[in-house]
């Protein structure tokens, strides 16, 4: 065979390779879909945890499901990636969030890394949270004061959420809102990050106060001293053993710390138990959906007694 034909059909022979689709990785296909984060931009206080969504969408639009994300902040000093979407405040600034997802091209070609959209989060110094009492507070002016006596304050939105800026004051926080019809509800917070405000902090906070033959108003006015966090947690762990059944009645699943898990005002889990809830502060009888509880905090003793549908029992309130 004369040189010039041998060269001719190994020339032909790689063009056939090549269209079978053979020889080596050919990444210049469009991706099979997009990545899409939300919100485009969000805040949250160090400390604190902020959830995005991220959604996988053809070219047509169409919704692609079964896609597992992975997620990055571009600075794990300042937010770091708890999983699906969660990103907790390390420090004061700003973040670019990306997710991600791999998929196989084409058998035996690789993996094709798709990335998002870029989001930003700024991580705060402040304290926020939820005011509500069944429903939203909204609107309600929402007040803090930190271990040295200096105030802070701001307005909950049309959610019932509020974010007070707290640059240069020192934990713990007791916090106030006044509802519409005129009582106070207390909530505490150990340090920054998310710090509730509803009928059971209220209850905990008072109950620490009254265990100990304190006033919580005297307390915000500076004439008394701020919750012990080792107290107000022990309180807040008791007072959701009990209330687990009631729990359990409105579908919620998870771990939750009243004073500090983050809950959306929207008659749905947390809020759907407030709703169908009722707390007599000065009898200390909580009445929740199925559940009964009565507490009483003596400042003789220290303690917190409690005799409720599961039993009674009580505790030494440090």
């Amino acid at each position: 065979m004369h040189k010039l034909s041998r060269t001719l059909l190994l020339t032909l022979g790689l063009a056939t390779l090549a269209a079978c689709g053979g020889g080596g990785s050919n990444n210049s296909n469009p991706a099979p879909f997009s990545i899409f984060v939300s919100p485009t931009s969000a805040t949250v206080t160090v400390n604190g945890i902020r959830q995005f969504t991220a959604e996988a969408r053809d070219s047509s639009g169409n919704v692609v499901s079964g896609i597992q994300f992975g997620w990055r902040s571009s600075d794990t000093n300042i937010a770091v990636s708890l999983g699906d979407g969660a990103f907790k405040g390390i420090a004061a600034g700003s973040v670019q969030v990306t997710a991600n997802a791999g998929i196989v091209e084409r058998a035996g070609q690789g993996v094709v890394n798709i990335t998002s959209n870029v989001v930003v989060l700024s991580v705060t110094l402040a304290v926020e949270g939820t005011a509500a009492q069944g429903g939203p507070l909204a609107g309600a002016s929402v007040s803090l004061r930190d271990a040295r006596g200096q105030y802070a304050a701001a307005s909950a939105d049309r959610t019932g959420h509020f974010e007070i800026p707290v640059a240069g004051m020192t934990a713990p926080f007791l916090l106030r809102v006044a509802t519409p019809d005129g009582r106070l509800l207390y909530g505490s917070a150990a340090d920054l990050g998310t710090a509730n405000l509803d009928p059971y902090t209220d209850l905990l906070v008072r109950d620490w106060y009254a265990a100990h033959g304190l006033d919580p108003d005297a307390a915000f006015a500076g004439n008394g001293p701020l919750p012990s966090a080792i107290g107000l947690q022990l309180l807040d762990q008791t007072l959701g053993h009990l209330l687990a059944p009631a729990y359990a009645a409105e579908g919620m699943t998870a771990p939750f710390n009243l004073l500090g898990t983050p809950f959306q005002a929207d008659h749905t889990g947390f809020d759907k138990l407030l709703d169908d809830t009722r707390i007599d502060v000065r009898s200390g009888r909580i009445q929740a959906a199925s559940e009964t509880l009565e507490l009483h905090a003596d400042a003789g003793t220290g303690r917190l007694d409690w005799v409720g549908t599961g039993g009674s029992g009580g505790l030494q309130v440090p």
